[in-house]
């Protein structure tokens, strides 16, 4: 039989990075020093060298972040707690899927 566990409580515990991905993200921030990742989950593709935003509203998922890695924000894509044009860049991997309205929450993000 089969066993299943929930991604959302164990997700940092199974889910391994891809070096080649985490090469695409860095390679499309380009020169971008402050990040805003939305959806960060548990930080799987934050670069460490630039200054990194998270924002996650999961609990389970922000629960799940790494020692050494900024704490998520407690926030969705539609409504994020920032001024426009605050952050070099943002990013998002994996996360669009759960966001309720993908335009609105492109609009906030800057794509």
């Amino acid at each position: 039989m089969r066993t299943t566990v929930p991604i959302g409580t164990s997700y940092a515990r199974y889910r391994r990075p891809d070096p080649r991905i985490g090469a695409l993200v860095s390679r499309a921030l380009g020169g971008a020093r402050t990040v805003l990742n939305v959806g960060a989950g548990a930080g799987s593709y934050e670069p460490a060298d630039r200054e990194v935003t998270p924002v996650e509203p999961s609990e389970s998922m922000r629960a799940q972040r790494p020692a050494g890695l900024a704490v998520a924000v407690d926030a969705t894509a539609e409504d994020l707690p920032f001024p426009d044009a605050a952050f070099d860049a943002a990013m998002t991997t994996f996360s669009v899927h759960q966001w309720s309205d993908c335009g609105r929450g492109c609009a906030r993000s800057g794509g």
